[in-house]
């Protein structure tokens, strides 16, 4: 496509314009100031406009004297007419995704961009960036029951306020890129799965497991226990006693999910700043080596006594769990936030 400079009194709309453009004008002309001239007016042979009205009446009001111009020679002109219409027409059949535009615009506002250049109003803006709760028509606490289908996506972003919450993989940049928009990482605490087989212990679970996922489900234990278990049901399997991903997996396959999963945080964590993996005693063994490579600082276990011991086929039942703690090499902080627990269960 040939784009060439040509003057703006060289050039001239098309006197039976449908499309009313007059609302558009200022924030065109906005545009055209901020980010210059990026698409060119398309014209006839003859100089009339067929694409880029508004921008011609942007460029008049900016006092331009010379515009970029293409010009669609080889158009009959029905072929010109159309044009007009289509080109119109077409970008009124998109439509924006509110969650992904309203994180962009986010990260724009970080950056303290203008962002009445990007066309919209103030209160529309205003909508955007509105996180006040609306009151809801039925008792707060009278929680439906989970739908049988899923509604949640991954890469589905919810807003909450201040906070964002996400459908995705922590192993992904992508996912956390998005997630962020932007922000830098202060602190981390987090809970990914040990690699122990964590299993249901319910009569009704681990038939639903059975029913539910034959060739995958690993609980022969109870069922050569008591073979009952191994029974059918026509009971709905609950989310929570669903199998575990990626805690079942070789320790091959768990060494490059933890090389995913904490050089992916990593990544966006401020340098000095702390973070909290919790694991068991057997992530001694695996832990160590993946916070060290990617520019992790393991400074110690922390200790979370309970007051009951966790149930468990282990010969001994334990009372506590563990916490990997330290921060991101780089730049020492001058004071770590740090939490004491005390005894007394507080």
């Amino acid at each position: 496509m040939k784009i060439v400079e040509r003057l703006i009194a060289s050039i001239k709309p098309y006197e039976k314009n449908p499309r009313i453009n007059d609302g558009a004008i200022e924030a065109v002309a906005k545009s055209i100031q901020e980010f210059g001239f990026q698409q060119p007016i398309v014209v006839d042979t003859k100089g009339v406009i067929i694409v880029g009205h508004t921008r011609y009446r942007a460029a008049l009001q900016l006092g331009l004297k010379k515009i970029p111009v293409h010009v669609a020679a080889g158009l009959t002109p029905a072929q010109v007419r159309a044009y007009r219409i289509t080109d119109n027409q077409t970008s009124t059949l998109s439509s924006w995704d509110e969650e992904k535009l309203i994180v962009e615009l986010m990260a724009l506002q970080k950056l303290d961009f203008d962002l009445d250049l990007t066309g919209f109003s103030a209160s529309q803006l205003a909508d955007f960036f509105a996180t006040e709760a609306k009151p809801g028509l039925t008792d707060p606490d009278d929680v439906p029951a989970p739908p049988d289908a899923a509604k949640t996506k991954p890469g589905q972003i919810w807003i909450l306020g201040n906070h964002r919450l996400m459908c995705g993989d922590s192993s992904k940049p992508e996912d956390l890129d998005q997630l962020l928009a932007g922000e830098p990482i202060h602190l981390v605490h987090t809970d990914p799965p040990y690699n122990v087989k964590v299993e249901p212990r319910s009569n009704n679970a681990i038939a639903a497991g059975l029913s539910s996922f034959k060739a995958t489900h690993h609980q022969g234990f109870d069922v050569s226990r008591n073979p009952g278990k191994a029974k059918g049901t026509t009971k709905k399997l609950r989310a929570k006693d669903r199998p575990l991903a990626n805690d079942y997996v070789s320790d091959e396959a768990f060494d490059r999910l933890l090389q995913a999963w904490f050089g992916n945080f990593s990544r966006a964590l401020q340098p000095g700043r702390c973070f909290y993996l919790w694991g068991g005693y057997v992530n001694c063994a695996n832990y160590p080596g993946a916070i060290k490579s990617n520019g992790l600082y393991f400074s110690q276990a922390i200790i979370w006594v309970k007051d009951h011991p966790v149930l468990t086929r282990k010969d001994f039942m334990g009372d506590h769990e563990w916490c990997f703690y330290g921060w991101k090499q780089g730049r020492v902080t001058s004071s770590l936030d740090r939490i004491t627990l005390a005894m007394s269960g507080q």
